[in-house]
């Protein structure tokens, strides 16, 4: 399992031109394989090399035996020759291509992307792949998405606060390609400007800045009837921007660590945040909603939020629309 330190790793060696003859890139992130084709697209040949030595193919429509006779050939005036193989999920006879693995080429940087699926480590293939430091590129869980987000925006010249951190991966969750899409539209938006705030994602279009899932929870965590019901009010209003089932799988979340605080001994913030997997900016918010929803609450809040999960899927009572079963939701979860 690759981690973000090895894609900064290999995103690093790219950089400073020591390239692999062989990359093999898999895995249910596309985010991260992107990222990294795209910096061997830009490292490897220079424009003008391109013309003779920079091929892209797809495997759905690619021999395993066309690949490897164009990997064995020699770059024409240039140090090295890319070939870069989308869809390579879809190649067949791939694992014909253990023949070049054992002799592969030195001018030749051949890049396979391998998209949501995995090379099975049990095979003569994923044995071979060994050695080249296949890289395996994971769904990010959510106490990772809020670090990398920091380490982005960091590589940006710019600052973000942890609240809009939060604010963004409860809204739209940890697709890494949406968030940086909405960092890029904030930094378009700051001028000369370098702390990103949630008025620059406001305008950004990807979230309301008063009336997005963060505040939600925030204010069932208060237990704040009427300003949980203004946000409900409005979600139903907006449906395809703040789906019923989103909401809560971010609602389940947010108890879940309310639930761990129960058990958590120490009253060190930092600790308290390892615990629960969050920033230690959130460790008084928590601890406040965890003596707003006491152990035996928190029995019936779980029972709750199953019950509306099944209701969502039209298992109980029928199927109500999206808006009443958050209202409904939100006002049990409250009283």
């Amino acid at each position: 399992m690759a981690s973000i330190a090895d894609f900064q790793k290999l995103m690093g060696d790219i950089n400073s031109r020591s390239f692999r003859p062989v990359y093999f890139l898999e895995g249910e992130e596309p985010y991260f394989i992107d990222k990294i084709a795209d910096k061997l697209e830009k490292t490897v040949l220079t424009e003008a090399e391109k013309s003779f030595n920079y091929q892209v193919l797809y495997g759905r429509d690619s021999d395993v035996n066309d690949i490897i006779s164009s990997a064995k050939r020699f770059p024409m005036m240039a140090e090295y020759q890319l070939i870069i193989v989308r869809e390579a999920q879809f190649l067949k006879g791939i694992d014909a291509i253990m023949s070049y693995l054992e002799n592969p080429v030195k001018s030749t940087v051949l890049v396979f992307l391998y998209k949501n699926k995995k090379v099975s480590r049990a095979t003569k293939l994923g044995k071979a792949l060994k050695k080249f430091g296949v890289f395996t590129s994971n769904k990010l869980y959510e106490n990772e998405v809020a670090g990398w987000l920091q380490t982005h925006v960091k590589s940006l010249g710019l600052t973000i606060r942890p609240e809009v951190v939060q604010i963004l991966i409860q809204t739209i969750g940890s697709d890494l390609q949406k968030i940086t899409g909405e960092i890029d539209k904030a930094k378009a938006n700051m001028g000369e400007r370098t702390a990103i705030e949630i008025d620059d994602i406001a305008r950004g279009g990807g979230i309301d800045k008063e009336y997005n899932v963060f505040e939600l929870t925030k204010s069932v965590g208060k237990r704040d009837l009427r300003q949980s019901l203004r946000i409900v009010n409005y979600f139903a209003r907006n449906p395809k921007d703040n789906p019923f089932v989103l909401v809560l799988i971010n609602l389940y979340n947010y108890f879940k660590k309310i639930h761990l605080i129960h058990f958590e001994k120490s009253n060190n913030p930092t600790e308290i945040a390892r615990s629960i997997g969050m920033s230690p900016y959130f460790v008084k918010e928590y601890v406040a909603a965890a003596k707003n929803y006491q152990p035996a609450k928190m029995s019936e809040v779980f029972a709750i939020l199953h019950e509306f999960d099944l209701k969502s899927k039209g298992i109980e009572g029928g199927k109500a629309a999206d808006g009443e079963l958050l209202t409904e939701l939100v006002v049990r979860l409250i009283k």
